[in-house]
């Protein structure tokens, strides 16, 4: 393995035909900054198999070779993608010129289109708690569900101008907008960046049918679905008849 440029610059060593490994073990900020620079080198030595290994779930978004150690390869390289201060150059820069021996480039990778992983949940109504709150305890079920199937949790519920001081928030809650201007706008944007809504009778339900009606999940009380809505097909549930699964393998689904 090669780790040191202070006499030879990484490209001084490429031959054509030959493969090379790239160990760029760094966080995620700084692989969005090299990973323009590695496309630079394949262009600029298409003569050269280059392979990149990355790692701490990096590889689960660019292509990366299994391999760290690189063993059916003619070099492996490692980069220590130095800090820049007072060099006037970019953390990309200073890689381009310290390590690698190319022209300075400073751009940042273009990411793929990722599903949201927030998913809005409403477990307490302002008018009608008694007739529509979900108990704690199936609350807490769907809130661990939710996370694991791999999602974050928010609660959904704005302390607005007729908020019902009934409706505490349930202890296990830890991600939530209470504190949050409660205006329509905030609550239309949340259910519009989710990835799916799961609650009760309320404001937030209606706009998620308005939003994402297939990506709804109804915890049904005394009211059915089709007290609010009969051209849709909702997914509801009775909160008494709640099953262990049902939302996490809903959410696997969508």
């Amino acid at each position: 393995m090669i780790g040191e440029y202070h006499e030879k610059k990484l490209v001084e060593y490429l031959e054509p035909g030959q493969r090379v490994l790239i160990r760029f073990g760094h966080g995620w900020g700084d692989t969005l900054m090299f990973m323009p620079i590695f496309e630079r080198l394949q262009d600029l030595y298409a003569d050269v198999h280059f392979d990149l290994y990355l790692e701490c779930g990096q590889e689960c978004i660019f292509e990366s070779f299994p391999d760290k150690e690189g063993p059916d390869h003619d070099y492996v390289f490692h980069l220590d993608f130095p800090m820049s201060e007072g060099s006037g150059l970019t953390k990309a820069q200073k890689c381009c010129v310290d390590e690698l021996g190319i022209d300075p480039l400073s751009e940042i990778a273009e990411l793929p289109k990722e599903p949201s992983p927030i998913v809005s949940v409403h477990f307490q109504g302002t008018a009608l708690p008694n007739s529509v709150n979900c108990p704690e305890e199936t609350a807490r079920k769907v809130w661990q569900e939710v996370l694991d199937a791999g999602k974050i949790p928010v609660e959904a519920h704005f302390r607005h101008l007729f908020h019902n001081p009934a409706n505490t928030r349930y202890g296990f809650i830890d991600r939530h907008v209470r504190y949050c201007n409660a205006n329509l706008s905030n609550l239309i944007g949340l259910i519009q960046v989710s990835f799916a809504f799961i609650g009760i009778a309320s404001g937030p339900l209606v706009t998620a049918l308005s939003v994402m009606p297939t990506r709804t999940f109804y915890l049904e009380r005394n009211h059915k679905i089709t007290d609010y809505v009969k051209h849709l097909d909702v997914k509801a549930v009775h909160v008494d008849h709640y099953e262990d699964g049902m939302v996490s393998e809903w959410l696997t689904t969508l």
